[in-house]
């Protein structure tokens, strides 16, 4: 028989994904008996993995009603960027210190493409590489605690869920900062950049 704990890891990461890749949107509720029908699990490690997901902020719980999808307020957003701005603030010092310099340059050069004007499906890829974007500065950093604070607790997931906070007429520019920075290898010059970058966000929430 396989272990409660096993069981509960694997719904945890079956209902994470289903939240993280959009499958569940902000406030739809989560059917426990589909899920356990789906898996072909009982009600304990569901219910353990529901626990734990409240916990990380990925659900909320509602006495009589359930679970559902966690929408985040302003103030959780804020939050988010404040600890992105430290996180990844020395996650792309690390890249430059770290990472290898065709890899560096990859990642520079994300934006090359995009300018302004944007129309709708222009903005849809902007977000796409937004995300990309910064996702690589955070796997490039080299440190492990770095990524998984960031996997743990979802940051970059859970801030991108309202769209852009920001849109490209602003943040462009200083994603292209960013990316000059890094082919120059100027890391301290990153770091200030990319803090800047997001704490720009944080005063917008405010």
């Amino acid at each position: 028989m396989i272990d409660n704990r096993i069981l509960a890891q694997h719904v945890y990461e079956y209902i994470r994904l289903m939240v993280t890749s959009g499958k569940y949107l902000p406030g739809d509720k989560v059917q426990k008996k589909i899920i356990e029908e789906t898996l072909g699990v009982s009600q304990t490690p569901v219910n353990e993995a529901l626990s734990r997901l409240v916990g990380e902020k990925y659900l909320d719980q509602v006495t009589r009603r359930g679970f559902f999808v966690k929408t985040y307020s302003t103030a959780d957003l804020r939050e988010m960027f404040e600890v992105r701005a430290a996180l990844e603030g020395i996650a792309v010092r690390l890249c430059i210190e770290r990472a290898a310099a065709d890899v560096l340059d990859q990642v520079a050069d994300m934006f090359c493409n995009f300018s302004l004007p944007m129309d709708e499906t222009r903005l849809a890829d902007y977000l796409e590489v937004d995300k990309a974007f910064h996702n690589s500065i955070i796997e490039l950093s080299g440190n492990t605690m770095v990524r998984e604070m960031t996997e743990r607790f979802g940051y970059l997931f859970k801030s991108y869920q309202p769209g852009l906070v920001r849109g490209p007429e602003e943040t462009l520019l200083e994603h292209n900062e960013i990316a000059h920075a890094l082919r120059n290898r100027a890391a301290n010059e990153a770091q200030q950049l990319m803090t800047q970058h997001h704490l720009k966000t944080v005063a917008v929430l405010r």
